[in-house]
């Protein structure tokens, strides 16, 4: 996966679900409200994973897509 709208679109996407999980956490029975925790800490692994290879994406892409980048000037 090198495109990074891959990568935007899975954090916006697991975004929404970890704040939708969050409700989990208000539910009555205790198992439940135990599995809400943990999902919604899935989701927020998830989402920061999915933001953090967009930004090595992005960064990536900016540094080959110059060919007179700053690193041969003096």
């Amino acid at each position: 996966m090198k495109n990074i709208y891959t990568y935007i679109s899975v954090a916006a996407v697991t975004l929404i679900m970890m704040v939708a999980s969050a409700f989990l956490l208000t539910a009555a029975d205790a198992p439940v409200r135990e599995a809400g925790g943990y999902v919604t800490l899935f989701f927020g692994a998830l989402t920061a994973w999915a933001v953090a290879k967009a930004l090595l994406a992005e960064r990536e892409r900016e540094m080959h897509s110059d060919p007179d980048h700053a690193r041969g000037h003096a």
